[in-house]
């Protein structure tokens, strides 16, 4: 269950930019004659329902239907007793509570004479559900609409933008205000507090103890003292927009002044107009050498996906506004760990 703040404001993301989200995704609906498009959302999975209407589901799945014309509906295995909640932090839509959220939607559907909708990532859709969305004897026909809602998704717009920088700024105030020591469950603890204590709704810490033995980072019951070098990751959301920053830490005075070379390297790359400008610029303007890389980001369900990396593509291979790259380095024989964001300028409307 989550467990920070969860809450909506009209300043931090004003109906009125819901309702452009909406409209693009309804005019892309009807011009590939689809009644509506239908998305999944559980705890893992919140990202896209939470980009259309504001809310970020927690535990529970749900479905959200967005017709093609219309009031879009969440059906949700949430209790009626949380209604009032999810009102208060999702600004647009009907709420309808259910225990069986595909039926809710299929019932929906057939009020509205829709026979055939998208679905969003069909493949990852739970089995059950679809044969619930479908209706009795199939009389709803499906297919995946990954691709036309991504041609909506990947249009930012300043509302995202200035989340994604707010959560980044409070990202790399919590790495940089922290308590250093030498127990890392310790920091990992103080990095969460300062993050939740400023707002966010969900804070991951993950810290690789000893960069000299593994690029791995550990989860908080396995950590223990760090080593002479080691890295810190922190993925959080606010308002439902995701970032994540790691930074190497060193306690050899000796190695610090190549770290921060580093660092400044992979601070000017994230300056960039998108990821593979970016990348490019880690390449060939890095003080070490960059042995691995990844950008994610969030195209779908899930808050920040692989999209491209170093061993070949991801999930897609197109250019993504919004992004988190990560690297790995080789510093004279030390290895070093980075991420952050590259955030391209919003385009008129």
């Amino acid at each position: 269950m989550r467990r920070g703040l969860m809450g909506w404001s009209e300043a931090d993301l004003p109906v009125a930019v819901l309702g452009q989200r909406l409209s693009r995704l309804q005019a892309a609906l009807e011009s590939k004659g689809l009644g509506g498009l239908v998305l999944y959302t559980n705890i893992a999975r919140p990202a896209a329902v939470s980009f259309l209407t504001g809310f970020t589901p927690y535990w529970s799945e749900g479905l959200l239907l967005v017709p093609a014309s219309g009031e879009p509906v969440f059906a949700t295995a949430l209790s009626k007793r949380v209604s009032g909640w999810i009102r208060s932090v999702m600004p647009i839509g009907a709420i309808e509570n259910t225990p069986r959220p595909a039926a809710a939607i299929a019932r929906k559907l057939a009020e509205q004479n829709i026979g055939k909708v998208g679905v969003l990532e069909l493949d990852q859709f739970p089995a059950a559900q679809v044969a619930l969305l479908m209706g009795e004897g199939g009389a709803i026909a499906i297919e995946d609409a990954t691709a036309l809602f991504r041609s909506v998704r990947l249009r930012v717009d300043e509302a995202e933008i200035a989340l994604v920088r707010r959560a980044d700024d409070l990202a790399r105030h919590c790495l940089t205000t922290f308590n250093r020591g030498d127990d890392a469950r310790r920091m990992a603890s103080d990095i969460e507090a300062r993050a939740r204590l400023a707002g966010a709704e969900e804070v991951l810490v993950g810290i690789n103890p000893d960069l000299s033995r593994s690029g791995a980072f550990l989860r908080s019951d396995r950590l223990g003292t760090v080593g002479r070098y080691f890295a810190i990751r922190l993925s959080l959301a606010l308002k439902g927009s995701w970032v994540r920053r790691t930074i190497t830490l060193s306690r050899d005075a000796e190695q610090q002044p190549q770290f921060a070379a580093a660092d400044a390297a992979f601070a000017r790359a994230l300056a960039s107009s998108s990821a593979p400008t970016a990348v490019k610029a880690l390449q060939h303007g890095f003080p070490g050498r960059i042995t691995a890389w990844t950008v994610e980001a969030s195209i779908g369900s899930y808050p920040l996906e692989v999209v491209a990396c170093s061993g070949g593509t991801g999930a897609f291979s197109g250019i993504v506004p919004i992004s988190v790259v990560s690297a790995e380095a080789d510093l004279n024989g030390a290895k070093w760990q980075a991420a952050g964001p590259v955030m391209a300028e919003a385009p008129p409307e």
